[in-house]
């Protein structure tokens, strides 16, 4: 089915609090929600029971191809979960496509919806030998388009990529991730402190994450 291309309540859907948040100015017909892992399906179901007629999935997802870096701004194609079930795009005529492309420079790939973070490259590659056709990783896109389908509305998914296969997350930031996607204050800092060269890592973190959250922020108001 071809979707028209004019939607009168777009819902804006993001992974994590942090994210939605850069959405900076007010629309009576665009609505913003976040949720981050399975609990992204109660997030969808807040926007179906307003009405909307799109979904507009944003948020940050980890590269697993060499082609793929960070900042790079990326359209979900099919979408698999890790079960290999796979979900198709939404069709749109070509004329949105074509208005889209004009404000947005973006490539189309193959996507994974993991369970639990994988910030480091050697279990990137296990993911992309297994899942020989994704290009990249998230934790909430095939939960969102699962519920969307149930109602038959259409969804756009954009991924802005934050951790490439330069470099690894560390995993002591990882161990101070809530189920809800938010950092652990308190714990981050203990294991900051136990070992300070920690810091030098976390420097590179944090640079890959400000230039990856400024082309979001970008992404985000562009529609």
């Amino acid at each position: 089915m071809e979707h028209k291309k004019e939607f009168k309540k777009i819902g804006f859907i993001f992974g994590l609090k942090k994210e939605m948040k850069l959405v900076s100015s007010s629309n009576n017909n665009k609505f913003c929600v976040y949720g981050y892992g399975k609990s992204s399906k109660e997030a969808t179901k807040k926007l179906t029971n307003l009405g909307v007629d799109l979904v507009v999935n944003f948020g940050f997802a980890g590269s697993v191809s060499k082609s793929l870096k960070n900042g790079d701004i990326v359209f979900v194609n099919k979408i698999f979960n890790e079960k290999n079930k796979k979900l198709t795009p939404s069709k749109f005529n070509q004329d949105f496509f074509k208005n889209l492309e004009k404000k947005i420079k973006f490539v189309k790939r193959n996507l994974l919806t993991v369970q639990k973070v994988a910030g480091d490259k050697s279990a990137k590659l296990k993911l992309v030998k297994k899942f020989k056709s994704i290009s990249m990783i998230d934790m909430e896109a095939y939960y969102i388009k699962e519920e969307l389908l149930k109602v038959n509305i259409p969804m756009l998914s954009f991924k802005v990529i934050f951790d490439d296969l330069s470099f690894d997350i560390p995993s002591y930031i990882l161990d101070s991730i809530n189920h809800r996607g938010e950092l652990k204050i308190v714990n981050f800092f203990i294991k900051l402190i136990l070992k300070p060269k920690r810091i030098f890592a976390l420097m590179n973190v944090n640079f890959k994450f400000s230039k990856s959250k400024k082309v979001l922020e970008g992404l985000v108001s562009s529609f």
